[in-house]
């Protein structure tokens, strides 16, 4: 079975599937769409595949304290800050030739704390996304 990421339904699928609305549902939409016109579906898997994983990263250090497991909070900080750096490339890599690009600039890559907000929901609708799709691949 085929992932059509262009289908119109695909992002209610997703909030669906997980519950969550989707925060930067238009632009995750432009990515869908940058992606798939540019050949770049591979580059799209691999960047939800990051996104999770930061995800996942930023909240073992919300919750560290409480976890008896963490000794090194600042090998954690490390690893999601790396992270952090791949999941950017990967964005601008994604729009780099595309007509949004300065768009996606302004939102998510200029250093201020609301494109930090930006980056973060946008990461975590990322993770929703690839929720989904891992379920669908299930299926299959």
């Amino acid at each position: 079975m085929s992932i059509n990421l262009s289908d119109k339904n695909f992002q209610t699928g997703v909030e669906d599937y997980t519950g969550v609305l989707l925060q930067k549902k238009n632009d995750i939409g432009k990515k869908i769409e940058i992606a798939v016109a540019n050949d770049k579906l591979e580059l799209f898997e691999k960047l939800i595949f990051t996104a999770k994983y930061i995800c996942g990263m930023m909240r073992v250090v919300k919750n560290a304290p409480g976890i008896p497991e963490v000794n090194s909070i600042d090998q954690i900080k490390s690893d999601l800050n790396e992270n952090m750096k791949k999941g950017i490339e990967q964005l601008k890599e994604i729009i780099a030739f595309s007509s949004e690009r300065d768009y996606f600039d302004t939102t998510y890559f200029k250093l201020t704390t609301q494109n930090f907000s930006n980056l973060t929901q946008l990461f975590s609708d990322l993770e929703s996304v690839k929720k989904y799709m891992n379920h669908l691949k299930r299926q299959s």
